[in-house]
């Protein structure tokens, strides 16, 4: 996890789109490998304990969780993780900034939360 999340930030500062791209891809992939963190078969319970061990507060868990959903989603949906012919190609270099941030923000919060470092 520490290896791709350390890969990600270091091909995120290429200014070349495709190095970037595969930044967005290896941080996808932190993300999958940060959700069965916690123990347990069922990834589903492994992210809702991962969350309530970073996040005691309900209210703000609950609002970083449908955040988890969307960002998760977003990488089922679109060409990031999964290279099928219907999923859709990000293009832009500003579209790729702003799902990197994003998700970075997510995982680097649960890694601090949880003492695993970020």
């Amino acid at each position: 996890l520490n290896r791709l999340f350390e890969l990600a930030r270091e091909k995120f500062r290429d200014p070349d789109i495709n190095i970037r791209r595969e930044a967005v891809e290896k941080l996808w992939n932190a993300w999958e490998r940060l959700k069965t963190l916690e123990p347990g078969a069922d990834k589903k319970k492994q992210i809702e304990a991962l969350l309530t061990r970073a996040i005691p507060q309900s209210e703000f868990r609950e609002c970083v969780n449908q955040e988890a959903i969307v960002l998760t989603n977003i990488g089922n949906d679109f060409a990031i993780r999964h290279t099928e012919t219907n999923k859709i190609i990000i293009s832009e270099s500003e579209f790729l900034d702003y799902l990197f941030h994003r998700l970075f923000a997510l995982i680097q919060l649960l890694l601090r939360r949880t003492g695993r470092g970020g």
